[in-house]
């Protein structure tokens, strides 16, 4: 019986996508939401799927996506994850959250630790594209923006791409 409730156990964890996050873990962990699988993980939220898959959590989904984790997303919607609620609301996702809550997407919980699920990672993704945070994180995923972006420039004139404009317009709502 016992390991009946043990293999349940153990086979419906992945299915909650969970995991730790914040500053001790980005620095010294190895999870899903650690500088080291951003480094050398594959799937989300790696860098590798940042800059090479199409589904949300990739440079793709925030330019041509949108749904949570796009610019499209971000400009014109008002739910968690658009500048919208970032500037109005009070939950998760929110400028009043991060500085004011206890758990992930407060700055708080990133100092010390919190759990996240995949749609606050969007979330997440999305406030660190936009600068609207500024954690350890925010430096790597914006660092592979801009060189990803970089691909998009105008060959001739070097002028910024259609996708650099969606994450300056991005950048700009957040005030």
């Amino acid at each position: 019986m016992l390991a009946a409730v043990l293999a349940l156990a153990l086979s419906a964890a992945p299915a909650q996508q969970t995991a730790a996050w914040g500053d001790d873990e980005w620095r010294n962990g190895v999870g899903m939401l650690s500088a080291h699988y951003f480094r050398n993980g594959t799937g989300f939220p790696s860098g590798h799927e940042l800059e090479n898959g199409t589904r949300a959590g990739s440079f793709h989904h925030l330019i041509f996506g949108i749904r949570l984790g796009s610019a499209y997303f971000w400009d014109n919607e008002t739910g968690t994850g658009s500048a919208y609620f970032w500037r109005n609301g009070v939950g998760p996702g929110s400028r009043y959250y991060w500085r004011n809550g206890q758990h992930c997407l407060s700055d708080h919980g990133w100092r010390n630790g919190a759990i996240c699920d995949g749609r606050e990672i969007l979330t997440f993704q999305s406030l660190c594209v936009a600068r609207a945070i500024d954690v350890a994180p925010c430096d790597a995923i914006n660092a592979r923006l801009e060189v990803w972006l970089s691909r998009d420039a105008d060959p001739f004139s070097g002028a910024p791409g259609p996708s650099a404009e969606a994450v300056a317009r991005m950048r700009g709502a957040v005030e």
